[in-house]
């Protein structure tokens, strides 16, 4: 067997996403210093390390793999879900009073619009009963600018039509849903960037700062969404004159 050389450690630890700190290795009971995906430096020996690439920090942290069980709702505790709807990954996020407790992404692989937008239709009714949210929060769509110029004029049609669709299948389930405009989330989270794509960058530096943990632009549009939505409305309470 060839004996280990830290050039051989250090391209495994790319495979991995991960990177090698340490400049120096001996054996394989050496202490190392690795610092993984997430940015967490982790001390180990290569030993312990190469066969389950592992970092403590963020197994300790619930938002780097969400537990998939459903969640039964507390009394009292107002559930929301956050979507950020797109023609073919939708990504969204589950939130009690403020806790994140879910986010994740569905995504629809059908070329035909119409068949695409049922399918959505029957996954956001699926995500509704499983999880029985109180009030569902998703984005408004808009034309895009640029040069004076309106684009993606097929894109809004596409979005405007799916907008309804899932609208009318808040109303048919009986949640209260609210649309709100994409300036108006990223202000209340603190988004930057001129461009879309810088938006879209900095809302995934937000959700790395507030739950340490990297995900897609889908999924932290759609956690940006659910916490405007859970920050600013709450669920209707109806008053009864008993006199």
């Amino acid at each position: 067997m060839s004996k280990i050389k830290l050039e051989d450690i250090r391209k495994a630890a790319i495979d991995k996403g991960w990177t090698v700190i340490s400049e120096e290795y001996k054996n394989l009971d050496t202490e190392m210093v690795f610092k993984c995906n997430e940015g967490h430096q982790v001390y180990a020996p290569y030993k312990r390390i190469r066969d389950k690439w592992e970092c403590p920090i963020c197994k300790a942290n619930k938002y780097f793999s969400f537990d998939e069980s459903i969640k039964p709702k507390k009394k009292g505790v107002q559930r929301s879900i956050g979507l950020d709807q797109a023609t073919h990954i939708t990504g969204y996020s589950i939130f009690d009073d403020k806790e994140l407790v879910y986010a994740g992404s569905f995504e629809s692989n059908i070329e035909d619009e119409i068949k695409r937008d049922i399918e959505i239709r029957n996954w956001l009714i699926q995500l509704i009963n499983n999880w029985k949210p109180d009030v569902i929060g998703m984005e408004d769509i808009q034309l895009q600018q640029f040069n004076n110029k309106t684009i993606g004029v097929t894109t809004y049609r596409t979005l405007a039509r799916l907008q309804g669709i899932l609208m009318a299948t808040c109303v048919d389930e009986q949640v209260e849903y609210v649309v709100c405009a994409p300036a108006t989330w990223r202000a209340h989270c603190g988004v930057k960037g001129r461009t879309r794509s810088d938006k879209k960058k900095s809302m995934q530096m937000k959700v790395k700062e507030w739950f340490d943990t990297t995900v897609s632009d889908d999924v932290a549009d759609a956690i940006g969404i659910g916490k405007y939505i859970c920050d600013n409305h709450k669920k209707k309470v109806e008053v009864f004159n008993w006199e």
